[in-house]
């Protein structure tokens, strides 16, 4: 009976994830909860739920997968040198710069110098949609996205001059947020 109950819950979050999309306006519905919170209390961590009185601070809330790589490489070496991590799994530390107001799905980190956008690997696991301005450490791998020009085009547009800019990208396996 738990585990066609958990089930539903899952299929309910994917209807809900595919309804309003990514890219949706913000909604008043319900904050989204992360699907390890759909899992029974034995095997999830309990975690508060994402908008609530209590998620004013973050600190050691655990997304996805436990994280479980101990070098830590700064966004900074992966920005100047992106190619040397693509397909590679790191930890990185940020700042939350922003994050999907639909659903959690993904976020920007960044630091003084570079930033990265975030996205939950496959819709597997959210965030809270209230991590603007918190601290997370991400683990997960580096993809090396060519940016779009300010045209919209991938390539053939003229160049650096002309809006090109790298984008880095991490596909993230788990999120700890540090406060």
């Amino acid at each position: 009976m738990m585990r066609s109950t958990v089930g539903l819950w899952a299929l309910a979050l994917g209807v809900l994830v595919s309804s309003f999309g990514c890219d949706a306006a913000p909604t008043a519905a319900a904050e989204v909860l992360p699907s390890a919170a759909l899992l029974p209390s034995a095997a999830a961590p309990k975690q508060s739920e994402p908008g609530s009185a209590s998620s004013a601070s973050l600190a050691n809330q655990k997304f996805g997968q436990p994280i479980t790589e101990t070098t830590e490489t700064t966004l900074a070496a992966i920005s100047a040198a992106p190619a040397d991590f693509a397909n590679k799994t790191i930890r990185t530390t940020g700042l939350v710069t922003a994050v999907c107001k639909s659903a959690g799905c993904w976020m920007e980190i960044g630091d003084e110098n570079s930033k990265a956008h975030v996205k939950m690997s496959g819709h597997s696991f959210l965030v809270p949609r209230t991590s603007d301005g918190h601290r997370a450490v991400v683990q997960g791998v580096v993809s090396a996205t060519e940016a779009e020009n300010s045209c919209g085009a991938k390539d053939n547009c003229g160049g650096p001059e002309h809006g090109a800019n790298a984008k880095l990208e991490i596909v993230a396996t788990g999120v700890e947020f540090i406060d």
